[in-house]
């Protein structure tokens, strides 16, 4: 009786997370597919949501998260061409500026939120979090 409760509860695990995979795969494609627009819309979305934006604050935070968006993806055209991983500290480089700008549109206590926001997220990415260790 124990055995076949542990057989079940296994392949219980095992469904679940197959579907699991699935999920972030297709949401991976989604938002692969997604214009530069999407994305800054999306985002805008969220940060106002997030950090009670003002309508001033969203139209910045949108033109830097489009800008953002399309940087990333002449990047990606650009990454696919040559096949090679970008350089680390050009990216620091363009992360720090980003972040600059983002404290300028930000209120302070709105600039601690989205940094704090954006470790939490982290913590759940498994390359992010391997990089951060």
């Amino acid at each position: 009786m124990i055995i076949s409760l542990a057989l079940v509860t296994a392949v219980g695990f095992s469904q679940e997370r197959e579907r699991s995979q699935e999920m972030r795969q297709k949401m991976k494609q989604e938002r692969q597919s997604m214009t530069p627009e999407e994305r800054a819309d999306k985002q805008t979305k969220h940060l106002t949501n997030l950090l009670q934006l003002n309508e001033v604050q969203q139209k910045q935070v949108h033109n830097l998260q489009l800008e953002k968006a399309k940087k990333f993806t002449e990047k990606r055209k650009e990454m696919k061409s040559r096949a090679q991983d970008t350089d680390k500290a050009k990216k620091t480089d363009n992360r720090s500026v980003y972040d600059e700008r983002m404290k300028a549109i930000l209120t302070e206590s709105q600039y601690t939120t989205w940094k704090e926001s954006k470790k939490r997220s982290k913590r759940g990415h498994p390359k992010k979090r391997q990089n951060n260790e």
